[in-house]
């Protein structure tokens, strides 16, 4: 019987193959293992405070469980072993999933960066709100409704209506109005100018404007307590209104409903009821404190607020796929290079927008 040649040519070097699959098995359990670990319980993480205003102790990592969590970090996981920089990215992706610490991912010069800052007690006067009790037979009868949000029309996106900018990031010394605490503070750019315009100048921008304002006034507070206790800026409260404007009973085609507009998926997984009937989505308190949460953990996955909210928008997968794609975790490259919707594209320039309009409300005009 002749002697198969593919089994002696196997048979000639048992040692170095037994090494390589040695190193292929160890290869793929090392990384189920950092994947894993990265998304375990958050019941392990070491406690942290973020408290240089009196900010209550936020235990830092992720505070859900959450499906979209596991892909967008797999996702980076995978890609990481071809690209350094996005190693280097996944390495504090994955301190941070674990709450190790809370670093932060830094932009090159000229990029519009947030800049997180301590908080002006004189500017905002905030009093703890105590949760309400919800009279389910009222919210049960008003549940969600659709409505028609004032911000129907808006200019051209693609052709943003020149202003004058300076360029320069907001002075620090000025008290911000009574809209903001003046936490938050970024340069602008062409995107964040042409929103600032359209919410300033252009009637309808103003007009949305001013209902946001004033449906405001039932919510600001609650919302920046809300906020300041998870440990997330509490400017970034303007979110809602780019949102909803405000309305806790606005619902979207895509079947997002209140003040935040939660799918229904998100808002279960982060533990409200979501019922005919029995919406808690249409409960502000409930659905802020949920807000306040979810954008600490989209911050704690992507490391920058303009990321977080780029995900708020169109889901963490999509925005890390886009992060992939590019090499690098950098809102404004993803969309420059029209690597993410462009919904969402808009979405994060309409509320820094939002932001400095409201720190500046007298200047326009409300």
């Amino acid at each position: 019987m002749r002697t198969s040649p593919f089994r002696a040519q196997s048979s000639e070097n048992p040692t170095q193959t037994k090494r390589i699959l040695k190193k292929l098995v160890s290869t793929l359990l090392a990384t189920l293992a950092i994947s894993i670990a990265t998304l375990e319980s958050a019941s392990d993480l070491p406690a942290a405070v973020i408290s240089d205003d009196g900010v209550s102790s936020v235990r830092l990592g992720l505070s859900r469980q959450r499906p979209a969590f596991r892909k967008a970090v797999s996702m980076l996981a995978e890609a990481a072993p071809n690209n350094q920089r996005l190693a280097g990215y996944y390495e504090r992706v994955t301190r941070r999933v674990k709450g190790y610490d809370a670093q932060a991912e830094q932009y090159t010069d000229g990029e519009v960066a947030i800049t997180v800052r301590k908080r002006n007690p004189e500017a905002a006067r905030v009093r703890e709100v105590e949760p309400r009790v919800v009279d389910q037979t009222q919210a049960a009868t008003q549940g969600l409704i659709t409505v028609a949000l004032a911000e129907t029309s808006e200019p051209n996106y693609s052709s943003p209506t020149p202003v004058e900018s300076t360029n320069e990031s907001e002075d620090q010394s000025d008290p911000p109005a009574e809209f903001t605490v003046g936490d938050v503070a970024f340069d602008t750019n062409p995107a964040i100018e042409h929103w600032i315009d359209y919410y300033g100048a252009n009637a309808i921008g103003r007009r949305t404007m001013k209902i946001g304002f004033e449906r405001s006034n039932s919510y600001l507070e609650m919302a920046r307590a809300e906020f300041r206790s998870a440990g997330v800026p509490e400017d970034l409260v303007w979110l809602a209104f780019v949102e909803s404007v405000w309305n806790p009973r606005a619902v979207s085609p895509a079947a997002a409903g209140g003040i935040w507009q939660f799918i229904p998926a998100t808002a279960t997984e982060y533990g409200l009821t979501v019922e005919r009937g029995n919406d808690e989505r249409a409960d502000p308190f409930k659905q802020t404190r949920v807000a306040a949460a979810y954008l600490r953990d989209l911050y704690t996955i992507f490391g920058d607020w303009s990321l977080a909210m780029a995900a708020y928008n169109s889901g963490e997968p999509r925005v890390m796929g886009a992060i992939v794609k590019n090499g690098n975790a950098n809102f404004w490259e993803l969309s420059d290079k029209r690597l993410l919707p462009k919904e969402t594209c808009a979405y994060v320039p309409k509320i820094l927008a939002t932001i400095r309009v409201a720190s500046q409300a007298e200047d326009y005009g409300f």
